[in-house]
């Protein structure tokens, strides 16, 4: 078995979690609003700085600048989203509590294993580009958020969107790790999903049951 079908086969539990608790939840099955959206959106903007900025820091790295991939990168196109939906309001957003512990993660393996960084591009990115044509539609019907809203989905540096995921696999499957790596590789991936369903349930809880 290939390193990704073990990926994908050890962290199938924790994607379709993901999929489904907290405040993902509550915006696919259409139960949110359009500010708490923005709040979410502004949450994964320091997420993705903190990947994007890390794996610049590290461009001169054999392994790590074949992940420099700035046509998904998605930082600025967040940062855009969260300015229109929260106006005025974004500077007195206060981020969530787990997003910070994340962002202190992905600085932290910056400097300790850079080749961690990775496992949380392939998580972020891999599943903006498989299921955010998903999240679009239904955001688009269910929030009537306008186009200038949903930069975020937006892929247009990117003509085959198919070709480009079998090449991010392919580097995947490319990079020489150890069995010791590979072990660790999975338990960052694994750490990623956590960190996100974190993220999810700690603000649907903030704004909804708290």
């Amino acid at each position: 078995m290939n390193f990704l079908k073990v990926i994908q086969s050890s962290t199938k539990r924790l994607h379709d979690m993901a999929e489904n608790t907290g405040f993902i939840k509550r915006l696919i099955d259409g139960d949110a609003n359009v500010e708490t959206y923005g709040e979410y959106i502004y949450n994964l903007y320091f997420i993705y700085k903190a990947i994007e900025e890390n794996l610049e820091k590290h461009k001169d790295d054999e392994v790590l600048k074949e992940f420099i991939t700035p046509e998904v990168f998605r930082a600025n196109a967040l940062l855009d989203d969260s300015k229109f939906l929260l106006g005025y309001k974004i500077d007195s957003i206060e981020i969530c509590d787990s997003t910070r512990v994340f962002v202190d993660r992905l600085d932290e393996i910056s400097q300790t294993n850079p080749k961690l960084l990775v496992a949380h591009a392939y998580t972020r990115y891999l599943a903006d580009l498989f299921g955010g044509r998903t999240i679009f539609k239904i955001i688009k019907e269910n929030y009537s958020i306008e186009n200038e809203g949903l930069n975020y989905y937006m892929f247009d540096h990117i003509k085959d969107l198919k070709a480009f995921v079998m090449e991010y696999h392919q580097k995947l499957d490319l990079i020489n790790l150890s069995d010791e790596e590979k072990a660790k590789f999975l338990n960052e991936i694994s750490l990623s999903y956590v960190f996100n369903i974190s993220i999810s349930n700690e603000l649907d809880y903030v704004k909804f049951d708290k």
